[in-house]
C-alpha cells in the first residue's frame, strides 16, 4: 500500500463500541415488545400497528449500525479511501433514529395532550418534533452527499439543527409529563398503589428523558471538537433503541399487577375452588378526588377506586353447601 493507514480507535473503535451498547439495549427493547404483543393483545389495533412500525423501522436501525462496522473493519478494513468517508450505513441510522424519534416524540406528545387538553403547549411541541425530523432528514441527505470526512463542515449546519431541536423536544415532553404526574401526586395522597405507579412513572419519564438528550448533546459536544472521526456516530448509535424502549416500558407499566394476580390465580387453583365468595356488605363509595390521577395511569382499570374502596367482608361458604336466597 502506497498510503499509511489513519488511525483506527476513532474511526472503526468508536462505532464498535456504539454497536456493543446498541446490541444490549435491542435485546431490552425486544423483550419489552414481546411483553407487549403478548400480554396487551386488546389494545386498539390502531396504537399495535404504530409501535410495530416503530420497533420495524428501529430494527432496520440497528441492523445498520452492524453492517457499518463490519463494512469498515472487515470488507474494507485495509482500504484507505473507504476508511476516509462515511458508508452508506451512516445516513440510514441517521434518517431511521430520526423517524423513530418523531413517532415516539409524538406518542408522548399525544399522551400529555389526553392528559391535560393544553393545545398552546402541544402545539410548540410538534414544532420541534417536526423541526427534529426535518433536521435530520436534512443531515441524512447531507452525508449522502457530502460522505468525506473533510467535508464535515459542510454537514454541521443539519447537523447542529437536529441535534438542538432534538434535545429541546425531549426535555420539553419530560418536563411536561413530570409536571403532570407531580400534578397527581399531590392529589392522591394516603393512596400508596397510585403514588408508587406515580413514581415508577416519574422515575422512567426522567430517566428516558435525560438519557437521550445527554446521548445528542454528547454526540454534538465531540462533534464540534473533532468533526475528523466516527466517534459522534457511535455516541448516536444506540439513541433509537433509547426512545423505543420509553414508549414500550410506558405501555408495558400497565402489566405491573398483572403478573401477580396470574401467580395467585394458578398458585391458588386449588383452594379457590373448593370456596365460593359471597359479600356479606355493599362497598363504600370510592374517593371522588382521585378521577383525575386514575386517568394518569396507563392501566386498564381505574387503581384508584380500587384503592379508595373498603374491601367488602367477605364470608366462605363450602362448595356443597348451599347458599340461601337473599
Amino acid at each position: 500500500m502506497s498510503m499509511t493507514l489513519p488511525r483506527l480507535d476513532s474511526i472503526t473503535g468508536a462505532p464498535l463500541i456504539g454497536t456493543w451498547a446498541s446490541t444490549l439495549l435491542y435485546m431490552a427493547e425486544l423483550l419489552q415488545a414481546l411483553n407487549y404483543f403478548r400480554d396487551f393483545k386488546k389494545d386498539n389495533w390502531k396504537l399495535k400497528s404504530y409501535v410495530a412500525v416503530a420497533f420495524a423501522i428501529d430494527t432496520i436501525s440497528a441492523i445498520g449500525d452492524c453492517a457499518c462496522v463490519y463494512l469498515y473493519t472487515i470488507t474494507h478494513a485495509d482500504d484507505f479511501a473507504y476508511l476516509t468517508k462515511q458508508n452508506w450505513a451512516v445516513p440510514l441510522y441517521i434518517i431511521s433514529t430520526s423517524c423513530v424519534a418523531i413517532l415516539v416524540q409524538s406518542f408522548l406528545a399525544f399522551r400529555y395532550w389526553n392528559l391535560t387538553n393544553n393545545t398552546i403547549v402541544v402545539c410548540f411541541l410538534s414544532i420541534l418534533i417536526l423541526a427534529a425530523f426535518g433536521g435530520g432528514f436534512w443531515s441524512g441527505l447531507a452525508v449522502v452527499l457530502f460522505p468525506a470526512f473533510k467535508d464535515r463542515n459542510k454537514v454541521r449546519a443539519s447537523r447542529t439543527v437536529f441535534i438542538v431541536t432534538q434535545v429541546s423536544a425531549d426535555l420539553l415532553i419530560a418536563w411536561a409529563l413530570v409536571g403532570e404526574f407531580m400534578k397527581a401526586k399531590s392529589s392522591v395522597k394516603g393512596q400508596r398503589r397510585i403514588n408508587n405507579a406515580l413514581n415508577r412513572l416519574l422515575s422512567h419519564t426522567i430517566q428516558t428523558g435525560t438519557m437521550a438528550a445527554v446521548i445528542t448533546v454528547l454526540a454534538l459536544a465531540v462533534s464540534l471538537m473533532d468533526d475528523q472521526t466516527n466517534i459522534p456516530t457511535g455516541i448516536m448509535f444506540p439513541l433509537g433503541r433509547v426512545y423505543v424502549l420509553s414508549m414500550l416500558i410506558t405501555l408495558n407499566i400497565r402489566d405491573s399487577g398483572r403478573h401477580k394476580n396470574r401467580t395467585i390465580s394458578a398458585g391458588q387453583s386449588a383452594k379457590i375452588s373448593s370456596v365460593q365468595f359471597r359479600h356479606t356488605s355493599e362497598p363504600e363509595s370510592s374517593n371522588s378526588g382521585s378521577d383525575k390521577s386514575s386517568a394518569l395511569l396507563p392501566t386498564s382499570q381505574s387503581t384508584a377506586s380500587i384503592s379508595s374502596t373498603r374491601p367488602p367482608d367477605i364470608e366462605m361458604v363450602p362448595v356443597d353447601t348451599k347458599v340461601p336466597e337473599v
